[in-house]
Parts: C-alpha cells; structure tokens; sequence
C-alpha cells in the first residue's frame, strides 16, 4: 500500500514538475545559474524571458556584492568588517529579491522590481536582434 502511495506522489510531482508555473519557479530560485535553463528551454515566451533575466541580474548584483567585499576585506583594520557586512547585505538582497519573484509567480502578478527593470530592459533590447535571427533561421531545412 505504502509502494503505490509513494507512486502516485512520484507522478503528481512530476505532472507539477512539468507545469510553467514550476518553470517559473526554477527560474527564479536563489540558486546562482538557475535561470540558464529555462532561457534556453523557453525562449520564445517573452514572460519566461523577463524572469530568466531579472534572476540573471540578480545573481549579478550578488556576484559583484561578493567583488566587492573580497575587495574591501584588503582594508587595514576595518575592511573585514565592512566585507562582512557587505557580503551580509548582499546575501539579504539576493535571496530577499529571488523571494520577492517566487512570491510574485504564485500570486500571478506582474513583475516590476524598479531598480532592476532598467537593466532587464536594457538585456531585453540586446537580445531581440539575436531572438529575431534565432526565429528567422530554420537550422538546415535546405536541402
């Protein structure tokens, strides 16, 4: 009995698994390039694009929030202090943003996070030519 509960757990968890919503929700965890993946995979939706790219920059305002304090922490006397406090902040913003959009993705509302949509739109202007090319080419259907 016991066996075909655990199955029927394993298949409700991969029919979820396999939903958008899940998608988006990989999409925007605290985990550093798990954005990649669904941009690829789904790149012909503009909402996955927006997402995928808000968790790209994301991870790097936190990549460069650790430069940062590895850099500070070369202060005498009190650069481990300020590196351990940026580092801190840096931690708080990467995962407090990454639960802001998980939060936003299970209430199904817009995402707009003001500091970083200027330069999601920014990525968004630099990949249109190259979405545009990806759409028009047929990858060898001539003969």
């Amino acid at each position: 009995m016991k066996i075909t509960q655990f199955k029927e757990t394993l298949q409700t968890l991969k029919a979820y698994l396999l939903t958008d919503e899940a998608a988006k929700i990989f999409a925007a965890l605290p985990l550093y390039f798990s954005w990649v993946p669904i941009f690829t995979w789904k790149r012909q939706f503009p909402e996955f694009v927006t997402l995928s790219l808000y968790s790209a920059v994301n991870t790097c305002l936190f990549l460069l929030g650790i430069l940062l304090a590895q850099v500070l922490s070369l202060l005498p006397f009190v650069g481990l202090y300020f590196a351990a406090t940026i580092h801190l902040v840096s931690i708080l913003l990467y995962l407090g943003i990454a639960g802001f959009l998980i939060y936003s993705i299970r209430l199904q509302k817009t995402i707009v996070i003001p500091v970083l949509s200027d330069w999601v739109k920014m990525l968004q202007a630099f990949i249109a030519p190259i979405a545009q090319l990806d759409r028009v080419s047929d990858y060898g259907s001539e003969g």
